[in-house]
């Protein structure tokens, strides 16, 4: 009878252990991926209860909040978004199924699942109510760039190069989260693609605005090259199997590497690409975070890594037995994002030091308290800050008296420096127009990066003059105009 009793007691310890771990693995372990699963009605359920928290610009404008209603005697909240598409890409959207943006990344914040809000919560001592985030995005920089570009495909990034922090982070076309949230089948079916943050996840053939990277690799080199280096211009340049000509078939005869930056003269940085070899310049590419994952604060599949591709493959950055000559021209299937370029800008802008971009500015929960501030990250030290000044001058020459003459900044009396570039398409007449730069030249504040798609025209006679104005909208003082919700 003993020997019943004891093998019933043990059967019903182990099934009632069994309970236990079962019910705590489904509780604990795989809580996570339930929540997360598509059409888990209980989750959509929760998450329409909480009360998201705020997303708001450096400058005070709401990008993102929650609006309460009542629904079958409940209280439960919707995402809106009051200044429409202005910073789309950047804020992203929230719905029970799907986010994107700074909704994705800064989700456990804005949802109030941080510290011990959830357990605050559970206890019924706390609403469930998230943080606010507040970003490094100027909505009035952010008003201009979009202004920018309006009626064309391209984009604009804007960064302080001193912090990393991102001023304007715009693409067009774009589009308006409440609008997709409420009918996204519109939105997804324009073959324009307002989805397609062309900013981060945009890549493009750079054209001439590569040379700067080309420039620096020079300038880095043990070849003794400096921006007084002669070299001697034929009006082509035999590479492998092809011959690089002058953009308008133009001859140069004899010039520096100064000279050769402001007049963007091919042959020359052809040349200079095989006088480097891969080796040298690969590890220029790389040092300026090209070919790996740029570090910022939005999901990984919205950040784009710019490189070489052959048949959508990155190659790595100095592959031998290539053509160094058109890597060096910004050709040779480079494929380089806005915001890739942005950072090459503002590396040279910030004496050599390439900081980490990002977007948060500080996290703060509804009783006041700060969660979270930024945090400055130093990447790494691409060039010397002898190195830097010296383009930092030549890219002010191109400004001042080369292909950039259409981002200069007269008007505030302050010297801007860049790069333009022209990239041909594969349509006839069509080029991926850009610019790059930074200003002011002598105490940099903003670095910039604009790219217009499937253009007619060039770099330095459209995206130059979008640069400057995005450029002047940081440097000038805002206005009463300016500051009005």
């Amino acid at each position: 009878m003993n020997r019943s009793i004891r093998r019933l007691y043990l059967t019903l310890s182990g099934g009632f252990l069994v309970l236990v771990l079962l019910l705590g693995y489904w509780q604990v372990i795989a809580a996570g991926s339930l929540n997360d699963r598509q059409g888990n009605e209980q989750a959509a359920q929760r998450e329409r209860l909480i009360d998201r928290g705020r997303i708001i610009s450096r400058d005070g404008k709401i990008l993102a909040a929650s609006r309460a209603r009542r629904v079958d005697g409940k209280r439960v909240y919707q995402r809106i978004y009051p200044q429409g598409s202005l910073a789309a890409h950047a804020v992203g959207y929230a719905s029970s199924g799907d986010k994107t943006g700074l909704e994705d990344t800064y989700d456990r914040y804005l949802s109030g699942s941080f510290g011990a809000e959830p357990i605050l919560q559970r206890l019924n001592l706390r609403e469930k109510e998230g943080a606010n985030l507040t970003v490094t995005i100027d909505s009035r920089v952010q008003q201009v760039a979009v202004d920018g570009l309006a009626g064309q495909k391209g984009a604009v990034v804007a960064l302080n190069p001193r912090t990393g922090a991102i001023l304007a982070l715009a693409a067009s076309p774009t589009f308006d989260p409440a609008e997709f949230l409420s009918d996204p089948d519109e939105i997804l079916a324009n073959e324009d693609a307002p989805l397609l943050d062309r900013a981060t996840d945009g890549r493009y053939a750079p054209g001439s605005t590569f040379k700067v990277v080309t420039a620096t690799a020079a300038l880095n080199s043990d070849l003794g090259i400096t921006p007084r280096t002669e070299f001697d211009d034929t009006g082509t340049y035999e590479t492998q199997d092809r011959t690089i000509r002058n953009f308008g078939g133009d001859r140069f005869g004899e010039h520096t590497l100064s000279e050769a930056l402001t007049n963007s003269i091919n042959t020359t940085f052809a040349r200079l690409g095989d006088q480097l070899g891969p080796d040298r310049l690969g590890q220029t590419m790389s040092a300026f975070g090209i070919g790996e994952p740029l570090p910022i604060d939005l999901p990984s599949d919205e950040v784009a890594v710019a490189g070489r591709y052959r048949d959508g493959e990155l190659l790595p950055n100095g592959e031998q037995n290539t053509d160094v000559a058109r890597i060096a021209i910004g050709q040779e299937q480079l494929l380089m994002t806005p915001l890739q370029m942005a950072l090459v800008a503002a590396a040279v802008a910030n004496g050599g030091t390439l900081m980490q971009p990002h977007l948060l500015s500080s996290i703060v929960d509804r009783r006041g308290s700060v969660v979270r501030r930024e945090h400055l990250v130093e990447i790494r030290q691409v060039m010397s800050a002898e190195s830097a000044a010296e383009l930092t001058e030549m890219m002010s020459n191109v400004v001042r008296d080369g292909t950039g003459t259409a981002a200069a900044l007269s008007a505030l009396n302050v010297q801007a420096a860049g790069k333009t570039g022209t990239a041909e398409t594969g349509d006839a007449g069509l080029n991926q127009a850009w610019f790059i730069g930074f200003a002011p030249a002598e105490a940099p504040e903003v670095a910039v990066a604009v790219v217009i798609e499937g253009t007619p025209s060039t770099g330095g006679t459209v995206a130059a003059p979008i640069a400057a104005d995005v450029m002047s909208a940081v440097l000038r003082p805002p206005t009463e105009e300016d500051d009005a919700p």
